[in-house]
């Protein structure tokens, strides 16, 4: 009999219900959880909603930033792999305790950074690596604008909203290891109070005979010009099978079937991401550099 996947959801907000209509298009059984008291009721009596013979269960964590470190940590103590919407932690030594956690507890812990499992990020990468190449990269600019929303009001900006570009230059940074990146001009242009909305990244190179090659990437799926270059300009298309989410969900339903050792080395290439991102959200929350 095959085993039944079970996951409870902590957080019915947008996330929330995005991550129980993917779950459940994969065959997996979800209960959702809302409110802090509800939430940690589940916590605290999670045995009577795990007495199902045959079955697997796991928790998933899309409630506001500040409440991750609490939910994830009290889910693992209880012997849960966890899914959890970014960001991992709002300080640097929480992400390296809950990380530690995960490896004693020997369970899995997954950070949703779903930008970085889209179609549109991953198949432009190689155009970005063969720029690299050839050429000298100069800058590395993130730009994003969000509509004023009450979500993710509980933390700053840089918690809200930052931590998806610092994943995403992690994972840019490990596409191009050859680049010196104390030559490299990175900034991030971040506000959630915009009136408009845009996910961009400009990556800016010298060529020979003073030629400016350039690396243009729009995150926003609804536009189509996703990838220009100064050679072209393609667009990679989403459908709900294959959409950020849907990815990210496939590949933690995936390391959960892997033997133990095969999951906890890709649990930490996962968290190695999810942890720089929280360590540059710490540095930059006490800038004067911070992004506005």
């Amino acid at each position: 009999m095959a085993t039944q996947r079970v996951g409870f959801i902590l957080g019915s907000g947008r996330m929330g219900r995005l991550h129980q209509k993917r779950l459940e298009a994969f065959g997996v059984k979800t209960n959702m959880f809302d409110g802090a008291e509800a939430c940690r009721a589940f916590l605290r009596d999670h045995q009577k909603y795990t007495t199902e013979p045959d079955t697997s269960y796991f928790v998933v964590i899309a409630t506001p930033a500040s409440s991750h470190y609490e939910y994830m940590k009290s889910a693992l103590l209880f012997g849960f792999s966890v899914f959890a919407e970014k960001p991992l932690a709002t300080s640097l030594a929480d992400a390296e305790e809950l990380i530690q956690l995960a490896k004693e507890q020997q369970k899995l812990l997954f950070v949703g950074h779903s930008e970085c499992y889209s179609n549109a990020f991953q198949k432009t990468l190689p155009f970005l690596a063969d720029m690299a190449k050839h050429d000298e990269l100069e800058s590395l600019s993130f730009v994003r604008y969000n509509l004023t929303s009450d979500r993710g009001r509980d933390v700053s900006m840089v918690w809200d909203i930052g931590i998806h570009d610092y994943a995403l230059f992690y994972e840019l940074k490990k596409s191009i290891p050859q680049t010196n990146w104390r030559k490299v001009r990175v900034t991030f242009d971040e506000n959630r109070d915009a009136g408009y909305s845009m996910r961009m990244i400009y990556a800016n190179f010298r060529g020979p005979e003073g030629k400016k090659p350039f690396w243009r990437l729009d995150l926003n799926p609804t536009h189509y010009a996703t990838l220009k270059t100064h050679k072209n300009s393609i667009h990679i298309p989403t459908d709900n099978s294959t959409d950020a989410i849907s990815n990210e969900q496939r590949e933690f339903l995936h390391l959960l079937n892997l033997p133990l050792a095969d999951r906890q080395r890709k649990m930490l290439q996962n968290l190695e991401m999810a942890r720089f991102a929280v360590q540059t959200a710490e540095l930059y929350s006490t800038s004067p550099n911070s992004p506005k």
